[in-house]
């Protein structure tokens, strides 16, 4: 076990060692990907006014804006280049994350099937920077943090960095910001930007990380320990963070293969996860 300052870090597990050193890391992450209705998402979207389509991957590679499409990992990054540009833009990149998490069988951390992402009319008052159509401008701002994950969480959560106390956008919980994050830290090659899910972070724990026992006891400091602990086994294991993040998710999945109780609970919702839908 080594150490990061005075915090303790497990030995990389020979398992994800041998399992992230076999994959072709150039194409793993990027490709991963899910199916989305794209009808049902957008038909969401209008019902509660929001004025935005979501687009994604078609079965012979174009564009599609309806049916069902494929969002890969890529198209989140891409997204979050162009989010660099406008809110317009980035609220569009993080509807494409959550499309992405809630059609991932494998991770959790949407609450439901359409999150609002806008600050109510009550709460608007509490807010110095909210555009006109209700959407808190931090998920813009952020971009201008991402050398400092921890702030720039704390922006997402909290709506001020350095751990303000304060309202935090709407709808956002870890899992999502996270991957959120990591999509607009990807337009400017900051790889150790990683997603946390609830699969995730069990396993970390399960190979003995004692900083955080679930996902509920998240803080944008420790949110930053836990991108420390997953580059140092990246390091170790000569591969991206994000290849590290991909097998956590996939251990504890792998270990609780088979092991479902009888009344289909617990299997597919790890500590402090959220069940879809």
């Amino acid at each position: 076990m080594t150490t990061i300052g005075a915090r303790p870090v497990p030995a990389l597990p020979a398992a994800c060692l041998e399992w992230c050193r076999a994959q072709p890391p150039a194409l793993l992450v990027a490709d991963e990907y899910v199916e989305v209705d794209l009808d049902l998402w957008n038909l969401r979207l209008a019902e509660r006014g929001i004025d935005l389509r979501l687009r994604a991957g078609g079965p012979d590679g174009g564009v599609v804006e309806s049916g069902r499409g494929f969002l890969r990992r890529s198209d989140l990054w891409a997204a979050g280049r162009r989010a660099r540009g406008s809110l317009e833009e980035s609220v569009i990149a993080l509807y494409m994350c959550a499309a992405w998490l809630a059609g991932h069988p494998q991770r959790s951390g949407i609450r439901r099937g359409l999150p609002d992402f806008r600050v109510p009319e009550r709460d608007r008052p509490a807010w110095h920077s909210v555009s006109a159509h209700g959407f808190p401008l931090v998920l813009h701002d952020v971009v201008d943090w991402l050398d400092s994950p921890s702030d720039a969480m704390s922006l997402l959560r909290n709506g001020a960095p350095h751990g303000c106390v304060g309202r935090g956008v709407p709808d956002l919980g870890y899992p999502l910001a996270s991957l959120y994050l990591s999509s607009l830290a990807m337009a400017w090659s900051e790889e150790e930007i990683v997603p946390v899910d609830p699969a995730g972070l069990a396993s970390l724990v399960h190979a003995g990380w004692t900083e955080v026992e679930s996902i509920a006891r998240m803080t944008p400091r420790r949110y930053e320990r836990y991108l420390d602990v997953v580059s140092t086994w990246a390091r170790h294991a000569a591969v991206d963070p994000l290849v590290v993040e991909m097998w956590l998710v996939r251990d504890w999945h792998d270990r609780r293969c088979g092991d479902v109780p009888a009344d289909g609970t617990g299997a597919d919702s790890p500590p402090g996860g959220t069940r879809r839908r």
